[in-house]
């Protein structure tokens, strides 16, 4: 696996993370939508961009990616793991989620996160990673990382 390392996000990261979720997902938001609406996209982006929840995923003095989480009540909410197409399917994006599985692990708190449907390639990841789909919505599946018995009651609780 290539080495990475994570480091906060600032605000000068916002032009880059963009480029990242471009770059990662712009033909799924086209197979699901239509268009990638590229101001509708950037207006996204800008206001959901919270630099206290995000890492950027660093190899060497290169950007490859970011992962976002949020800490609720009763689960981590993995938001984004999203990497440049030149990183990916080197195991940055598994060690990525084992390190948020792991803390969530020590916290004793399910993992939850939402994947687009025509998104294969993620949902298999996540599912080799123990998730599980907990609910479906036309576009999406709601999956969920629970390791004990104690948080299967939060499964389908998605807000």
């Amino acid at each position: 696996m290539t080495a990475f390392s994570l480091r906060p996000a600032t605000p000068d990261d916002l032009a880059i993370t963009h480029a990242i979720t471009e770059d990662a997902m712009r033909g799924y938001v086209e197979q699901t939508w239509g268009v990638w609406d590229a101001e509708e996209q950037w207006a996204k982006h800008r206001a959901n961009f919270t630099p206290d929840t995000h890492r950027m995923i660093v190899i060497g003095d290169e950007v490859a990616g970011f992962v976002a989480v949020e800490d609720m009540p009763t689960y981590v909410w993995l938001v984004k793991l999203y990497l440049f197409l030149r990183y990916r399917n080197a195991g940055i994006g598994s060690a990525v989620l084992q390190s948020v599985l792991a803390d969530a692990r020590a916290r004793a708190m399910p993992v939850r996160l939402r994947v687009l449907r025509v998104n294969e390639r993620a949902r298999a990841l996540y599912e080799r990673h123990g998730f599980r789909v907990a609910e479906e919505a036309s576009e999406r599946f709601f999956m969920e990382c629970a390791f004990d018995d104690s948080t299967s009651d939060r499964v389908g609780q998605y807000t």
